[in-house]
């Protein structure tokens, strides 16, 4: 399965990190992305909260996140996490059950 490289800088100091979205969120994922993921270059000490500003996502929109496998809670905290190269992130919409 190959990923699709979003159309942004690649100079020096990018990350690349890899975007896997579920659902209803594969919409924000870049045109041309198969398989629900995409490779994505930001800025070096680029956040979540701007990854989620680069796709397009409201930060406010209901959300389970993953990053590395690990669960996160949606949070200021959360948001303000720093990228590094080669990190994978997951979002998810909520699932509801009972």
């Amino acid at each position: 399965m190959s990923c699709v490289a979003a159309k942004t800088d690649t100079h020096e100091g990018a990350v690349q990190i890899e975007l896997k979205m579920f659902m209803k969120f594969k919409r924000f994922l870049p045109e041309g992305s198969a398989d629900g993921k995409a490779t994505i270059s930001l800025p070096a000490g680029a956040t979540f909260k701007d990854l989620l500003h680069h796709i397009d996502m409201p930060v406010v929109e209901d959300k389970i996140i993953v990053i590395n496998g690990i669960s996160h809670k949606q949070s200021d905290k959360v948001n303000a996490l720093s990228l590094q190269q080669g990190d994978t992130v997951a979002i998810f919409p909520p699932i509801a059950g009972g």
